[in-house]
């Protein structure tokens, strides 16, 4: 019979068990920050469910060592680590679950650029008169990157709200890539690297999110196309360029 090892350890990252490991490859990886004490779970023989890595007792510091936890059954045959919370249960954790939520991602991704660029034409008559042209050109080149920057943290955000690590942030940059990490970031419910489900608001968000990236591709493949005389028709030419006037005159419109 194949009998547990004594000193094994599994823990969760984004979602995924991983084990059996040491206790001292633990504390390595808790030591290199690549066990995020909140998020991640962690579990040996002994102890009855899964819990938090930052609640083990001196895995993120060496003040006190942690005393093995025998069993008093009888030793099992393999490794069965108990299941991890049910879906519905760790979905109904979303207020515990850090970093920003699905409506703030978007507040601030979609909203707050559209509502500045309002604000900013406004804000910058008013402090032409208080300070000067020449302050206020160098105020409004600093305000110009305020939408950036404020969309760059709610990305990073998102992604620990979503159980995710802050390095897929980087994935934005990759083709097709980015389309699977905006559509998390857009649509999923906290914590859903762990369960893996959506909610109804999800659902429709998903839905949304997914239209608007194939119109995108067809307006592209659309635009292309008549860049390149692949449509031969002069009235679907002439249909297409009247329709990306308008879309740009409305665009334009304040």
């Amino acid at each position: 019979m194949n009998k547990p090892p004594q000193d094994a350890w599994f823990f969760t990252r984004e979602g995924e068990r991983i084990g059996p490991v040491t206790l001292a490859d633990l504390r390595v990886k808790a030591q290199e920050s690549a066990l995020d004490p909140r998020l991640d779970m962690v579990w040996t023989q002994g102890m009855a469910e899964w819990k938090p890595a930052a609640e083990i007792e001196g895995l993120f510091g060496q003040r006190t060592a942690v005393e093995a936890q025998e069993s008093l059954a009888p030793a099992a045959d393999v490794y069965a680590p108990p299941k991890l919370g049910s879906v519905a249960e760790m979905m109904s954790r979303e207020g515990a679950w850090p970093g920003a939520r699905r409506r703030s991602f978007i507040s601030a991704v979609i909203l707050f650029p559209i509502v500045w660029s309002f604000v900013l034409p406004l804000g910058s008559v008013f402090l032409t008169g208080l300070l000067g042209p020449e302050i206020t050109g160098v105020i409004g080149i600093g305000a110009a990157f305020l939408p950036l920057l404020v969309g760059v943290y709610f990305g990073l955000m998102r992604l620990v709200n979503l159980g995710m690590s802050r390095w897929w942030y980087f994935a934005n940059f990759v083709p097709i890539l980015n389309l699977w990490i905006g559509y998390r970031c857009f649509a999923c419910p906290a914590g859903y690297a762990y369960h893996k489900k959506l909610d109804g608001a999800g659902v429709a968000l998903a839905i949304l999110y997914w239209l608007l990236v194939v119109l995108t591709v067809l307006v592209i493949v659309a635009v292309v196309a008549l860049m390149l005389g692949v449509i031969d028709s002069p009235a679907i030419q002439e249909q297409l360029l009247e329709s990306l006037r308008a879309a740009g005159n409305q665009a334009t419109q304040p």
